[in-house]
C-alpha cells in the first residue's frame, strides 16, 4: 500500500505534468501564430511573393510531430489565424466609422473585431485542413502504399489536394459566409513566367502546384531535424528528400514551360482606347461632410468624363446611386454624353426588378445613345456590406446598422452573366468583390465577353492594401481567361491589366483622375475557361 506521502507525491507530479503540457501546448501555438504571420507578408500588398512557396511547411511540420487529431486541429487554427491577420490587415481600414455614428475608439474596436472575425474564420478552415492531414493515412513520395488493413496516400499530391478543396472550394464557400481573400496563389501575380499556364489551370492548379513543394520542402527540414514526425513527412532518407525537392522543381519547371507557350498562342493586341473614371466620392463625404445629391454626383462625374477620349469609358460602383432605368432624365443626359463623345459608357448604379427588390448594378450604354436591354446584377454580395445574413437578425441593432447600403436594408444577388454588345467590343461587367470569383469571371467569359471590365468601390478602406489585393486578384483572372481587365475604383487605385497578367496603367489613391490606356479583345476560350464550372 502507498501511504500517504507517495500518493501526494504522486499528484503533485501529476499536477506538474499537466502544467507543463499545458504550457508546451501554449507555446507551440504561439510558434503556430507566428509562422503564420510570417507567411502573411507573402500578400499583394507586402509583396514577400517568395515566403508563399516555403511558408505552409512549419505549419505541415507542426502537423507531422502532434500528438494527435486534437492538437493538429489546434496547431492549424492558430496558423490560420495569425496568417489571416497579418495578410487582411486591410480590414483596419475600416475605421474611422464616424459616418455610421461611431467615435474613434468604437470605429477602431469594431475594425479590430472584423479582421478577428474574418481570421478566426479563415483558421477554422485551416484547423479542418490539419485535421485531415493528421488524420488520413500518408506517405511520402508520390505512390499510394499498404498501411496496415488499407492504402496510405501519397503525400506530395494527398496535402495539395487537401489544401485546395478545403480553402478554395468548402470553407470558402458562399453559402458558409466564406470571402477566398487569402489564397496563395495571389502572392505571384507579379511572377508573369509563373502565372502563365494559369490560363490552363487556374490560379487553383498554381496553388496546388505551390502545396506540392511546401509539402517536399516541409519533408526535407523533417529528415534534417531528426524529429519524431508523422509518417506523411518521413521520407526515409535524406536522399529521398532531395529526390522529392528534385522532383517537384521539374514539374514546376514543367508548368512554367507550358505556361510560355500556352501565353506565346494566345496574344492579344491593343486595339481600342478605354478610360476608367475614379471619381473619388468617399464615404465620409457621401455620409457625414456632404451628402452629395444626385445632381452634384452628375456634375462630378461629367467633369471628369470630359477628360475622357472616344472608347470605352467605365464609371466606378455606385457612381449614380439611383435606380438608374426609372430615372429618364438622367438616362437622357448619358445618351447625349456618348453620342457627343463616341463613347460606350459603362456606369455603377442600382436597379430593382418589378417586386421592388434592389441590385447593385451596373448599366451599359452605347455611343449611339442606346442603354443596354440588359442590366448586370452583381451575383456575388458581400455580407454584412451588402446584405445582413440571417443569424444576424438576432443581433445588437449596433450591428445591423453596419449593413448600409444605397438601397437600404441590403441587396438581392443577380443570377447570371451579362454581356453588353458594344459596336467594338463585347464587354462582361463584374462589380467589386467579384474578382475574387474564379468562376463567375469564367462564366462572364463563357457568355461572350472579350473584356472584363469591374466596377468598384473600396472607399470602406481608406488608405490600406485592399485595393492591391483586388488588382492581384484581378491579375489572376485576366490571365486564367486571357482577357483585358479593367478595374474601375471609385476611390483607387484603379488599373488596366493586359490578358498576360501585366498592369499597363494604375491610378493614385483617394484622386480623382481619368485613367487611360489601350485594351485588346479576345474572343477565344482558354482550357481553364472551358472546364472550371463550379456551381453550374
Amino acid at each position: 500500500m502507498p501511504t500517504i506521502t507517495e500518493s501526494k507525491k504522486k499528484q503533485s507530479k501529476g499536477s506538474k505534468d499537466s502544467s507543463s503540457a499545458k504550457k508546451g501546448l501554449l507555446k507551440t501555438l504561439a510558434i503556430a501564430t507566428a509562422f503564420g504571420g510570417a507567411l502573411g507578408l507573402s500578400a499583394p500588398g507586402m509583396d514577400q511573393w517568395y515566403l508563399a512557396w516555403i511558408g505552409v511547411a512549419p505549419l505541415l511540420i507542426m502537423v507531422g510531430a502532434s500528438t494527435g487529431v486534437i492538437q493538429a486541429s489546434l496547431i492549424g487554427l492558430a496558423f490560420g489565424f495569425g496568417y489571416s491577420f497579418v495578410y487582411a490587415n486591410w480590414l483596419f481600414g475600416l475605421q474611422p466609422l464616424n459616418w455610421l455614428g461611431f467615435n474613434w475608439w468604437q470605429g477602431a474596436l469594431l475594425a479590430t473585431a472584423a479582421l478577428t472575425f474574418v481570421s478566426i474564420h479563415q483558421g477554422l478552415i485551416t484547423a479542418m485542413f490539419a485535421f485531415l492531414c493528421r488524420a488520413i493515412p500518408q506517405t511520402s513520395g508520390f505512390l499510394p502504399k499498404k498501411s496496415g488493413k488499407g492504402f496510405a496516400l501519397p503525400t506530395l499530391l494527398a496535402i495539395p489536394l487537401l489544401w485546395v478543396l478545403i480553402h478554395h472550394l468548402i470553407g470558402n464557400a458562399h453559402d458558409a459566409l466564406g470571402i477566398p481573400w487569402t489564397m496563395l496563389e495571389y502572392s505571384q501575380y507579379r511572377q508573369h513566367h509563373i502565372i502563365q499556364m494559369v490560363s490552363v489551370t487556374g490560379g487553383i492548379g498554381l496553388c496546388f502546384l505551390m502545396m506540392m513543394f511546401n509539402t517536399a520542402f516541409a519533408s526535407l527540414v523533417t529528415a534534417f531535424m531528426k524529429k519524431k514526425s508523422a509518417k506523411m513527412l518521413n521520407a526515409g532518407s535524406h536522399e529521398n528528400a532531395y529526390y522529392q525537392v528534385l522532383s517537384v522543381v521539374l514539374v514546376i519547371a514543367a508548368f512554367i514551360a507550358v505556361g510560355f507557350y500556352q501565353q506565346s498562342q494566345n496574344k492579344v493586341a491593343p486595339t481600342i482606347t478605354a478610360s476608367a473614371i475614379q471619381g473619388n466620392i468617399n464615404i465620409e463625404m457621401q455620409k457625414t461632410e456632404h451628402h452629395y445629391t444626385l445632381t452634384e454626383l452628375w456634375q462630378h462625374y461629367l467633369n471628369l468624363e470630359n477628360q475622357a477620349p472616344s472608347g470605352l469609358c467605365v464609371w466606378s460602383e455606385g457612381s449614380l446611386p439611383a435606380y438608374l432605368r426609372y430615372e429618364p432624365t438622367l438616362v437622357s443626359n448619358l445618351a447625349q454624353v456618348a453620342g457627343k463623345r463616341r463613347q460606350d459608357l459603362i456606369i455603377g448604379s442600382i436597379d430593382r426588378d418589378m417586386a421592388g427588390h434592389p441590385y447593385n448594378a451596373a448599366y451599359g450604354m452605347s455611343s449611339e445613345g442606346t442603354l443596354q436591354r440588359e442590366v448586370y446584377h452583381k451575383r456575388y454580395l458581400v455580407p454584412f456590406g451588402e446584405y445582413t445574413p440571417f443569424l444576424v437578425n438576432y443581433f445588437p441593432e449596433w450591428i445591423k446598422r453596419l449593413t448600409n447600403t444605397p438601397a437600404g436594408g441590403g441587396y438581392q444577388a443577380g443570377k447570371r452573366p451579362v454581356v453588353f454588345h458594344f459596336n467594338e467590343a463585347a464587354v462582361s461587367p463584374l462589380i467589386c468583390f467579384e474578382t475574387l470569383s474564379p468562376e463567375i469571371c469564367a462564366s462572364a467569359v463563357r457568355a461572350g465577353g472579350q473584356l472584363l471590365v469591374n466596377v468598384s468601390d473600396l472607399a470602406w478602406f481608406h488608405r490600406s492594401i485592399c485595393g492591391k489585393q483586388m488588382i492581384a486578384f484581378a491579375t489572376m483572372r485576366a490571365v486564367e481567361n486571357r482577357r483585358y481587365f479593367i478595374f474601375a475604383a471609385n476611390t483607387g487605385p484603379s488599373a488596366i491589366i493586359d490578358s498576360d497578367g501585366n498592369i499597363l496603367q494604375i491610378s493614385s489613391l483617394e484622386k480623382s483622375e481619368v485613367l487611360i490606356g489601350k485594351v485588346g479583345l479576345n474572343s477565344r476560350i482558354t482550357p481553364f475557361t472551358s472546364w472550371f464550372r463550379i456551381g453550374e
